[in-house]
């Protein structure tokens, strides 16, 4: 179970030479009665997504097909608020599945990357920043199942993020990129476990 850590490390240590200041993001999240394959499946395919974030989302492979399973070198377009408008974008870097303990590696880059309330601090040409290594752990319990999160490489910029009620998200993109794994993903996942 070492070469997704190791990758992570990798991008990690290429991404921190480019001086950009950057945090790391560490979450364990619990769900009872589940399994750590269906957790797995569930954020691995497109319609898991779909039903996650209540948005469209797709799988799609290198040469541009749409796929249900997402696999290594595909990428995840979700948050699709219109077809060619997704919020998230992240590429399938690395998996791993065995005895109750499935890791996948993902490079990993939201809208937000590109809200910064002063655009002098974009490292990265239309891009904000250059994405994030998320490494997630889906790992089975004594009650169930959990979900482990690093994520390094998340811009530490102050971002203003327009949402759709009117209302203006600000602070640290770090901080809000954590609290978001929180009510975008984690109450979505739990959602679907209570179905």
């Amino acid at each position: 179970m070492l070469r997704p850590i190791i990758t992570a490390i990798a991008i990690a240590t290429a991404f921190a030479a480019t001086g950009a200041q950057a945090a790391t993001l560490s979450q364990t999240q619990h769900f009872a009665g589940a399994s750590a394959q269906s957790l797995f499946d569930l954020y691995m395919t497109a319609s898991g997504q779909e039903a996650i974030t209540g948005l469209p989302a797709s799988y799609l492979t290198v040469d541009g097909e749409p796929v249900e399973r997402g696999e290594v070198g595909d990428q995840l377009l979700a948050f699709c608020f219109q077809p060619e408008q997704c919020g998230l974008h992240a590429r399938v870097l690395d998996m791993e599945a065995g005895d109750g303990v499935y890791t996948v590696v993902m490079a990993w880059w939201n809208f937000g990357w590109v809200s910064a309330a002063d655009p002098a601090v974009y490292t990265v040409d239309q891009r904000g920043a250059l994405d994030s290594t998320l490494v997630l752990t889906f790992r089975d319990t004594s009650t169930g199942a959990q979900i482990e999160l690093v994520q390094v490489n998340v811009p530490d910029y102050a971002v203003s993020i327009p949402s759709p009620d009117g209302t203006v998200e600000e602070g640290p993109l770090s901080q809000i990129v954590n609290t978001h794994w929180n009510t975008l993903y984690w109450d979505g996942v739990r959602r679907q476990i209570a179905n």
